[in-house]
């Protein structure tokens, strides 16, 4: 079977959650008993961020497409693109079984499921992150609450508005009404904002056809399904098959404060979903001849407001530690050094990957008691779940303090990502003897 795998980007260019789990799955593909044949494609970003390694070269198995040409207001909030360059000519060119996307964008989105259609390619989606029925994209109602995930006109249009400054009344009464006479596509402040809802019908809209063009959508956590569940996505076409993780190291060396210091390590993206800044505060609150220190790994932390807010709060206090990206490889036995993996997200993840990262290195986690988090932590001894407070983190950091014991837990065996390439290619079997939606 020939699978072509659709991203926003190529691992090592990014190494993102998503990229990592790609390739990791592509990896498995590989390795089973009746290997896939696999190509991974993504379209040139037109523009990176500096944590991003565009020179990286690409693999037999990789190829990267001219960047697409943007559409409208009403077309990119619907994940669609004026052009997808090179696309449609890859269909052609190496006819694929099956294309699986990775992403939900312009880059990889409602144009190349039309494309797929028109091809007669049967689609399947991944949902990596809780935002694919989100404009937001994050499923937080105002930033602060989780939302159940359903595409509602107004709320949807308010939680928008909100977000974007205005005083929760006043944002209301603008998502009751379609901004006439304004265009949607008008530029301009005023016009964005007055047109809210016709935006969230046309993602609404969007939504409906990429259910009704898509075979099926791979879900990594239960909470995850529920969400489709409510929009629309029929059971037919629902697969839990949840992630994997690396193979396990053998046992820590470290011993839980084994120099004195609780080491806390968080890795990936810095952004405003993942919580660092309750870590952040917790650890601030304490008093600082405490022996604790977190270390950060990954990107991002200069390309928002958010990021350069948490450099400033860091500054100058060494029991923060910043570093840049870690490629996979050098990940596990890196984390085999602290005591603790910090996972306070403020979103429901789908995985995550973090998780079953840290179990692989034999680490105990601390996280959200939300989403797919709670789903992998919840009755582990090795496990940490906490509510989306500062002064819970710092109460578990003088509780381990005061304790360290907990931290020497043992900590289970992730499933290989064998597991879960077996699992999509039974699925991609039944999927492809059906005639394409």
């Amino acid at each position: 079977m020939r699978i072509l795998h659709l991203a926003n980007d190529l691992y090592p260019r990014v190494t993102g959650g998503t990229e990592i789990f790609v390739q990791q799955l592509i990896e498995a593909q590989w390795g089973l008993p009746q290997p896939e044949q696999v190509l991974w494609a993504a379209h040139a970003a037109a523009a990176t961020s500096a944590d991003h390694n565009t020179g990286a070269p690409l693999a037999p198995h990789q190829r990267l497409l001219p960047p697409v040409q943007p559409a409208g207001r009403l077309a990119s909030v619907g994940h669609a693109a004026a052009t997808i360059p090179g696309f449609e000519a890859l269909l052609q060119e190496w006819q694929p079984d099956l294309l699986h996307l990775h992403s939900l964008s312009p880059r990889c989105g409602l144009s190349h499921v039309r494309a797929a259609r028109r091809a007669g390619v049967p689609v399947v989606v991944t949902v990596h992150a809780p935002g694919f029925t989100c404009l937001q994209g994050s499923l937080l109602h105002h930033r602060t609450t989780p939302c159940d995930g359903r595409i509602r006109p107004w709320r949807c249009s308010e939680c928008r508005l909100v977000n974007a400054g205005l005083p929760t009344p006043l944002a209301g009464l603008i998502a009751l009404q379609n901004g006439w006479p304004l265009s949607p596509e008008r530029p301009g402040r005023l016009a964005h904002l007055l047109t809210s809802r016709r935006v969230t019908s046309a993602f609404g809209r969007a939504w409906r056809e990429l259910v009704q063009g898509v075979a099926g959508f791979h879900v990594l956590a239960a909470w995850s399904a529920e969400v489709l569940r409510r929009n629309g996505v029929a059971e037919r076409q629902l697969r839990l098959i949840r992630t994997a993780g690396p193979a396990p190291l053998p046992p820590r060396r470290r011993r839980p404060l084994a120099d004195g210091v609780l080491r806390l390590v968080y890795w990936g993206r810095c952004a405003e979903v993942k919580g660092l800044h309750l870590v952040i505060e917790a650890i601030r609150s304490l008093p600082a001849e405490l022996p604790v220190q977190l270390s950060f790994y990954g990107p991002y932390w200069d390309d928002s407001a958010y990021g350069r807010s948490l450099q400033g709060r860091i500054a100058g206090d060494p029991r923060f530690i910043r570093h840049g990206p870690i490629v996979k490889e050098a990940l596990l036995p890196l984390l085999q050094e602290h005591d603790l993996a910090v996972v306070p997200s403020t979103w429901y993840e789908t995985g995550p990957l973090t998780v079953l990262e840290a179990f692989a290195a034999g680490l105990p986690v601390a996280g959200s008691d939300l989403g797919g988090i709670r789903e992998l932590l919840q009755g582990q001894a090795c496990g940490f779940l906490l509510p989306l407070r500062s002064e819970a983190w710092a109460g578990l950091i003088r509780q381990l303090l005061a304790d360290p014991s907990p931290l020497a837990a043992n900590t289970p065996v992730p499933r290989p990502f064998s597991t879960v390439a077996a699992g999509l290619q039974a699925w991609y079997g039944e999927l492809t003897a059906e005639p394409a939606a």
